[in-house]
C-alpha cells in the first residue's frame, strides 16, 4: 500500500513553482482550510495548483476541509494576552453569539490549538464573558476555539459549506474533509448534500473529540478514511490522555481494514526550521510503519517558512518507513 502524502495550501505555497516543486518532491494530496475564505475566495490559489500539476505532469488531490462546527475567533488585531489577566470574551476576542451562550461559569476556553486557555467568569449581559487567562500567549485573527468538555449537538454543515459544495466541481475538488464527526447520521447528512450535487467525493471523517471516538464503529463504514486530527482532539480530551487516544483509533481502524490519517503537528518545528526535530521524525516514521493509509502536514506547508522541505521531509521518512517495513516483511 502507498502512503498518500499531503500538504495544506496557503500563503505559504499558493504560487505555482511552489506547488510544482511539492508535487515532484512526491506529494499525492494538498488540503484546502475553508475556515480562512471560500473555494471562491481561493480561486488564485487553486489555479496555481492546476497549472503546477500540468507541469508535474502529475495529477494529486484536492482535498477541502469543510468550516462544519468548527468554532473559531472573529476577526481582529493582534493581542498579547498576559498569564493572570482578564479579558472579554465577545468583545475585546470577538466570536459569534451562538459560541457565547454556549459558555459556563468555571468552563476552559482553549485558543489557538490549546496554546491559550482562558477560564470563563462571569456573564457581562450584551457582551461577553469575563475570563480569566489561564495561559497567555500571541492570540492572532480567526484561531481555533474549543469549549472544554462540550459535545457540539449543531448540522455537521452550515451555510458556508453549502456554497463551497455547490462550486466544488468547478474547482476540481477530489475529496470533502468533514470536521468534527461525531455520529453515522453525520456523514448521512453529509451524503445527502453530496447526491443533491451529484458529487462523488471521497468522505474524509474527522474525529476530534470524545464523541468521535466513542462512535468510531458506527461512523467507520459511512467514511472513505477516518482523520485522526490531533489538534482539536487533544484540545478535548488533554494532552495527557492524547497518545492513548491515537493508539486506540489506529487499532480499531486496522481491525475494520479501514483507511487512516495522522495529521497535526507531525513537523511542526518546521513552520520555522529547515530541519525537524527527532521526535517528529519518529513520529512520522512510526505513523507510517503502523499502518497509516496517509499523512498531512498543516502549518508546516501552509504557513511555514520551509514549505518544499518540510513536504520533502515527511516523503523521505514515509520512504522510509515503507523501506523498512519490505526488508523486515512486515
Amino acid at each position: 500500500m502507498k502512503l498518500e502524502l499531503f500538504g495544506t495550501l496557503g500563503p505559504a505555497c499558493h504560487d505555482t513553482r511552489t506547488l510544482q516543486a511539492m508535487i515532484e518532491t512526491g506529494m499525492t494530496g494538498i488540503r484546502l482550510n475553508l475556515s480562512h475564505g471560500s473555494l471562491k475566495e481561493r480561486a488564485d490559489w487553486i489555479d496555481s495548483l492546476h497549472q503546477a500539476q500540468t507541469a508535474a505532469g502529475r495529477p494529486v488531490d484536492l482535498l477541502i476541509d469543510l468550516k462544519g462546527r468548527e468554532l473559531r475567533t472573529g476577526d481582529m488585531p493582534a493581542m498579547t494576552l498576559e498569564t493572570g489577566s482578564t479579558v472579554v470574551l465577545g468583545t475585546a476576542i470577538p466570536l459569534d453569539w451562538r459560541i457565547t451562550r454556549r459558555i459556563k461559569p468555571g468552563m476552559r476556553i482553549l485558543l489557538d490549538d490549546g496554546a491559550i486557555i482562558l477560564q470563563a467568569r462571569t456573564l457581562l449581559p450584551g457582551s461577553g464573558w469575563t475570563c480569566e487567562v489561564l495561559q497567555g500567549g500571541l492570540l492572532e485573527s480567526r484561531k481555533s476555539l474549543s469549549l472544554e468538555n462540550l459535545d457540539q449537538q449543531d448540522s455537521p454543515l452550515c451555510p458556508e459549506d453549502m456554497d463551497n459544495l455547490d462550486a466544488a466541481a468547478a474547482c476540481g475538488v477530489t475529496a470533502l474533509m468533514v470536521p468534527f464527526v461525531q455520529s453515522g447520521q453525520d456523514l448521512r447528512a453529509v451524503r445527502q448534500e453530496l447526491e443533491k450535487r451529484k458529487l462523488n467525493l471521497k468522505l474524509y471523517a474527522k474525529i476530534e473529540n470524545e464523541q468521535g471516538c466513542r462512535n468510531l464503529e458506527e461512523i467507520m463504514p459511512l467514511a472513505d478514511v477516518i482523520v485522526i486530527a490531533r489538534g482539536d482532539l487533544g484540545q478535548n480530551l488533554g494532552l495527557i490522555r492524547l497518545p492513548a487516544a491515537q493508539l486506540d483509533l489506529e487499532t480499531r481502524c486496522r481491525k475494520a481494514g479501514k483507511p487512516y490519517m495522522v495529521v497535526t503537528q507531525l513537523l511542526a518545528s518546521m513552520t520555522e526550521s529547515p530541519v525537524c526535530t527527532r521526535a517528529e521524525a519518529n513520529d512520522v516514521f512510526r505513523a507510517a510503519l503502523e499502518g497509516a493509509w496517509s499523512l498531512m502536514l498543516t502549518n508546516e506547508t501552509a504557513a511555514g517558512r520551509w514549505p518544499v522541505k518540510a513536504m520533502e521531509t515527511l516523503c523521505a521518512l514515509a520512504r522510509q518507513a515503507e523501506e523498512y517495513r519490505q526488508h523486515h516483511r512486515l
